[in-house]
């Protein structure tokens, strides 16, 4: 029997010993009672883990494989409250359900002297104002072109153009509005999946 082998096995073996060496010696130690009820019933346990065939981390690891299905089971709530930070979003962040919450039980979400959040991080988005307005632009300024010097066919697109949304979700009377406005303002329209 390889050392391995052992190893897989020595607590599951612990609990049947220990329970079997035990049972003379419970007269004489009222405490002992509890400790042979658990490594009996873990004993109990390894038995079922080893007759079992559907988990094979179960029958080469008595009852300590069952630690691996524990914690899977609890996975999410550690990852949650213990892993997890504020601002990590899936879907919404710790910080958006807490104010979600706050908004429903008509309390205040407002806190004071700033933020936890780091607004100079990529994809942090936000205006600044400014005190003087800016000067009128041409809207048919805002394109690109598309297509080098070796392109046979360059165009010019529209740097604002509409995104693809649910034809289902909207209707066809507000994707055909969205189309006209499109049309309208010179740039593109993607209609999105079944329209």
């Amino acid at each position: 029997m390889s050392l391995s082998l052992l190893n897989r096995y020595a607590f599951f073996a612990f609990c049947v010993l220990f329970t079997i060496a035990g049972l003379p010696f419970v007269a004489g130690h009222a405490w002992l009672w509890a400790v042979l009820l658990i490594t009996g019933l873990l004993s109990a346990v390894g038995v079922n883990d080893l007759l079992q065939s559907r988990h094979a981390v179960r029958r080469n690891y008595p009852i300590l494989g069952n630690i691996r299905y524990l914690v899977e089971a609890i996975r999410p709530e550690i990852r949650q409250y213990l892993l997890e930070s504020d601002s990590e979003r899936l879907p919404f962040s710790r910080a958006q359900r807490s104010l979600v919450y706050a908004r429903a039980k008509n309390q205040s979400a407002d806190k004071a002297f700033g933020t936890l959040t780091d607004v100079y991080q990529s994809g942090f988005e936000f205006i600044g104002h400014s005190m003087l307005p800016a000067a009128h632009v041409d809207p048919s300024a805002f394109r690109v072109s598309v297509g080098g010097p070796q392109c046979t066919q360059p165009y010019s697109a529209s740097v604002f153009n509409i995104s693809a949304m649910s034809f289902g979700s909207l209707s066809a009377n507000a994707i055909r509005a969205l189309n006209q406005g499109a049309k309208l303002g010179g740039f593109y329209h993607d209609t999105g999946e079944g329209s």
